[in-house]
Order: structure tokens, then sequence, then C-alpha cells
């Protein structure tokens, strides 16, 4: 579990391949450049996007700028929320909010879904209240959501058009993927809700004390409104 100078949690995917004997026997893969235990050190570049964060983030260390977000890791309003990747949301949500740095744990994820049971997203709210001491969560949709009309199919098509091989397609179907199943969108945003509220509150390890309550946001204003969960 990482831990920010936020206490706002997003959701992160290791890689597990190419792993050398060293990050083995971590269970970790060494960071882009930094060294790992036998003193490699992986030489990697970086777009120019990349390097202009890497070099605001420098001067951000140097002038001090982290300070004004310090907190622990413990959220203040025992509040997570589950919301949408969406760019428009990046400020939106806080600030529509009222919440700032430290008061919550935000876990992204396309069209705010929590998908599967057993998967990361609910993996980390589990986390979030065994371990942080989160009392509230919210699902947090939004209009006009990307995820709401994906299409396996076409999706496939732009990973071909990308440079993804139908050997590597086929591959992944042959390990069990239905990419018109895991790759579908939600359809009705306000029943992608109820169902992720179902998931969450009827999980069989969800501690009881737990709220649970799902919100469609406007995208432009920010604007909430409550989802009706039998």
């Amino acid at each position: 579990m990482q831990e920010n100078p936020s206490k706002a949690a997003t959701e992160s995917k290791t890689p597990g391949d190419g792993q050398d004997d060293a990050s083995h026997a971590t269970g970790r893969t060494p960071a882009c450049g930094v060294s790992d235990a036998t003193g490699r050190t992986p030489a990697r570049s970086v777009s120019p996007t990349v390097a202009t964060i890497l070099e605001h983030n420098a001067a951000f260390v140097a002038s001090k700028g982290y300070e004004r977000y310090q907190t622990d890791k413990y959220p203040e309003k025992k509040l997570a929320i589950v919301s949408c990747m969406d760019t428009r949301l990046t400020e939106l949500l806080l600030a529509a909010l009222g919440l700032k740095n430290g008061d919550a744990k935000i876990i992204k994820v396309a069209g705010a879904e929590v998908a599967h049971p057993f998967g990361s997203v609910m993996r980390s709210l589990l986390i979030a209240v065994c371990e942080l001491g989160v009392e509230d969560v919210m699902i947090v949709a939004h209009t006009n959501c990307g995820a709401q009309h994906m299409s396996g199919e076409e999706m496939v098509h732009d990973m071909r058009r990308l440079g993804v091989s139908d050997e590597r397609i086929s591959l992944a179907r042959h390990c069990g993927i239905d990419f018109d199943r895991w790759l579908a969108g939600f359809g009705d945003t306000e029943e992608s809700v109820r169902r992720s509220v179902d998931v969450v509150r009827n999980h069989p390890v969800m501690p009881p004390h737990v709220r649970i309550t799902g919100f469609v946001m406007d995208s432009v204003t920010g604007e909430l409104v409550q989802v009706t969960c039998p």
C-alpha cells in the first residue's frame, strides 16, 4: 500500500513480467532509472511530457511546495470514493464535494465501476475500511462517460491499429479473456451505480457498519444526484 502526501488513494498495477532474480527475491520490479539490487540501472528514455513533469517535480521539491499538502495516511472524513478516471473530474470532483488533501481515499477506475467482487477496486475498498478507518463509501459516476458505450470489438480493432499482433490477441483469448464482456460499456449510468453499490454493500467480507451510497455527477457543473439503491 503506497503512502502519498495525500490520503487519497488511487489504484495502481505492478508489472509482473520481465523481473530479474533480484526483483523476484523482493517481489518488486525496480522503478525506471532506479538501481536494482545488482547495481544495474535500467536505461529508459522518457517522453517530452514526462521530462517536463520531472523538471517541475524537482522544482516543486526544492521549493518545499509539498508542505501545504502534508498529512498522514488516515482519511480525515473516514470516507472513500470510487470515481471515474475521466480528466474532467481531476479537480472538479474534490472541488464540488468540498474535499481537501487528506480528507478521503479516492479510487479511480474507468466508469467508476466495482466490476468484480474480488478485483482491485474491491480490494482497495476493503483496505480503506479495515486498515484505514473508512466508514463511508461513495460510488460517484458521471454524465457523458466515455466508458458507457465501449465495445470489445472496437477495442480489439484499436489494439491492432496500435500495433498489437493477432498472435497476442489470440493468446489473451486462449487464456480465457472474452473481450466483448471484459471491455463492454456499462450502459445505463444509474444501473451501473446500483450494481456497484450492490457489490460493495453485499460483499461477504465488508464490515456491516460501512455506509455505501451511489451518485451521478454532472461532468460540467459538478452537481451530485443520488441514485436510489434498494
